[in-house]
């Protein structure tokens, strides 16, 4: 019996910890921000700040590219939603973990962008 409490437990935590990849609402981007260097929180180094209407209740106002080796890719597409006045869709993670932590708000971490034509 207390082995399967015991797993039960680990299966809970387990599951109730890991991130949920969502999408969120189509929109125009009114607002982006990359960062070089932070002076006070060098996690943000590098990362660009993207906001929109997301329909998410995690993440209302936006989200954001973690800078990394695909960073540049995820962002030209943003900017090119941005210039064109073009619809867009991100798909994130909305785990409290993974929020940006440059900000008091919440953003949500970008793990792919699509653009829609309307």
């Amino acid at each position: 019996m207390k082995k399967k409490l015991i797993a039960g437990l680990f299966l809970a935590i387990s599951t109730s910890a890991r991130a949920e990849i969502v999408n969120t609402q189509l929109g125009l981007i009114t607002e982006i921000t990359s960062w070089a260097e932070a002076e006070y929180i060098p996690s943000v180094d590098g990362d660009t700040l993207i906001k929109l209407t997301t329909g998410l209740v995690e993440c209302p106002s936006g989200v954001y590219i973690q800078h990394s080796e695909y960073s540049d890719k995820l962002l030209s597409m943003a900017m090119a939603a941005y210039v064109s006045s073009q619809t867009v869709r991100f798909q994130v993670w909305n785990d409290a973990e993974k929020f940006w932590k440059g900000s008091k708000d919440n953003f949500c971490k970008v793990r792919s962008v699509r653009l829609t034509k309307v």
